[in-house]
């Protein structure tokens, strides 16, 4: 969501289903991002869920900040 000049937000919900263990993990991920110039945005954000993107970490641990860089041509 853009909320005014150069900066925006997000928010996700995320769910996980783990077959093995009939399991369901889920929460929420928040970021606030910055714009500096046309190709390039900085932001941090926390995740509030206890699992990663990577769904090979099996650990349960990935919850905290982050910082987010993106760049763009």
């Amino acid at each position: 969501m853009h909320l005014v000049h150069r900066w925006d937000a997000m928010g996700e919900y995320r769910w996980l289903w783990i077959d093995e263990t009939q399991e369901t993990k889920q929460g929420a991920l928040v970021g606030l991002c910055r714009h500096l110039g046309d190709n390039l945005k900085f932001g941090v954000g926390y995740n509030f869920t206890d699992f990663s993107d990577d769904l090979t970490d099996l650990s349960y641990d990935s919850h905290g900040w982050f910082v987010s860089a993106l760049g763009k041509f």
